[in-house]
């Protein structure tokens, strides 16, 4: 699980491979999206029962196990998508407040929990960043896992409106302040 993973043959030592019966997407998905959603929340969300959690780009691959988890884990979820049928699927996960971003104005909508998000997991960057931190509730913990509105494709990545994020996600480090 590294750079090179997804490569049909590459030479790696044995203590990094993971057996599977079969290469199945849903197998694959487990360990990459799946492992980084159960990580992100459990360890360094320390995600409890009763919070608010806030999902953005939720019909994602790693977005759509963070909702199940925090769901499981007996959390009120609210989530952001872009489109119809992204939220469908987001209720139809069990998603509380689906938030599509296309039909509505996300900070409106997070107007709707007065005190705060607990969690949120955040995986767009940008814009997103910025509400997701203006919605925190005290207390509450913003785990960026992703910056993919920073990604243009051919053209690489743009400059961020936080250019030390990006080196704090690459190395998985925290900041953590306390009054």
């Amino acid at each position: 699980m590294s750079f090179g993973c997804y490569a049909e043959f590459v030479k790696v030592p044995s203590k990094h491979i993971l057996p599977i019966p079969r290469p199945d997407p849903e197998i694959v998905a487990l360990l990459t999206s799946g492992l980084t959603a159960s990580v992100a929340l459990e360890k360094v969300g320390q995600m409890k029962s009763g919070q608010v959690v806030l999902v953005t780009a939720a019909a994602g691959g790693t977005g759509q196990f963070a909702v199940q988890l925090a769901k499981l884990a007996g959390n009120k979820v609210v989530a952001t998508c872009g489109g119809k049928e992204k939220a469908r699927l987001l209720k139809e996960l069990g998603v509380d407040r689906v938030i599509d971003y296309k039909a509505e104005d996300v900070k409106t909508a997070l107007k709707e929990f007065p005190k705060g998000v607990d969690i949120v997991y955040e995986s767009v960057g940008g814009n997103m960043f910025d509400l997701c931190l203006d919605a925190l509730a005290i207390r509450g913990r913003l785990i960026v896992i992703g910056l993919i509105s920073q990604y243009r494709g051919k053209n690489g990545w743009t400059p961020l409106n936080y250019p030390r994020l990006e080196k704090l996600l690459s190395k998985s480090q925290n900041v953590v302040c306390n009054r």
